[in-house]
Parts: structure tokens; sequence; C-alpha cells
């Protein structure tokens, strides 16, 4: 499925990636929420979770300070993932082409690559990827949503014609 099959209009490379950080960010800033409420914790506990990344454990005794810290975070990761997918798609048409099944795979990687890579870098640092019911959860977010959230706004964007810049 691509852009042409919504009858959408082009988007401007900017309106696109904010479009679709806000998209993918908020997607998943409500899958993380209600998980951890529904199991009996506080709201704030991912997003200082996401801040330890840059603070470490400290963020954890951050209160409402650090978890919106975590939130401006999580929304700029989600901008980089809308980002790679915008700046392949410039020189992989069939990304803009065949948005949904590009942006399912799209979405497997990017939730191997934050797991395996990412997130090890950080001050969280390796742990092995365990297949909780919310990691099991998670993958099949980016497949089923965030990917193809980062695939429809990506390929929505009005390149010029000639060669990729």
């Amino acid at each position: 499925m691509s852009s042409e099959t919504f009858g959408s209009s082009p988007l401007t490379r900017l309106r696109a990636l904010l479009l679709g950080a806000a998209a993918v960010g908020g997607i998943d800033f409500l899958y993380a929420t209600i998980f951890v409420v529904a199991k009996g914790r506080p709201w704030i506990r991912p997003w200082q979770g996401v801040a330890s990344a840059l603070l470490g454990a400290d963020s954890f005794q951050g209160g409402y300070r650090t978890a919106l810290f975590g939130i401006v975070l999580h929304f700029l990761v989600a901008m980089c993932i809308v980002a790679v997918y915008l700046i392949a798609s410039r020189r992989i048409p069939i990304l803009r082409r065949q948005t949904v099944p590009c942006g399912m795979v799209f979405g497997v990687i990017a939730f191997f690559v934050m797991n395996l890579v990412i997130v090890p870098r950080t001050h969280i640092g390796s742990h092995p990827l365990v297949w909780t019911p919310f990691n099991i959860g998670g993958l099949l977010l980016h497949m089923l949503l965030l990917g193809p959230a980062a695939a429809y706004f990506g390929g929505r964007v009005a390149w010029p014609q000639g060669r990729p810049s």
C-alpha cells in the first residue's frame, strides 16, 4: 500500500518527520504507560526508566522532572526512528511504494536495534532480551503499528525528481 492508495497529499520532510514522531511516540507512550498501570505501578515509572538511559539509576528518585525528561527523550527517539525510514525511503523507492510490508519489517528491525544495540550502550546497560509479555507485546506493537506508522509518514514525502541527494 502506498501513499497514493490513501489519496493523500505529499508532506514536506519536516512535517512528515514531526507527524510521524508524534504518531510513533504517542502509540508507544500509550502502550508502555497502560502496561505499567495495569500492573499496579505508577505511570511515571517507564519514563523515569527512559531517563535512566542518560541519568542512571538516580532518575527513579527524580519524580515528575525525570519522568518528563524521559518522555522528551522518548519522543526524540521516535523522531530518530521516523528519520531513518524517511532517509532510507529517499534512496530506496520500494519503501515509498510498499509502505505497509516495508514498515512491518522496519518495525521489527527497529525493535531489535533498540533492544540489542542502542539500550546496551546507555546507563541502562546490557541485559539479555527476555521474552516477557511486555517484550512480546512490544515486538508486535513495533511490527504492526510503529513501523507502519513511520513508513506511512516517510512514504508521503514529496521528493524532487532526479538523483537522490
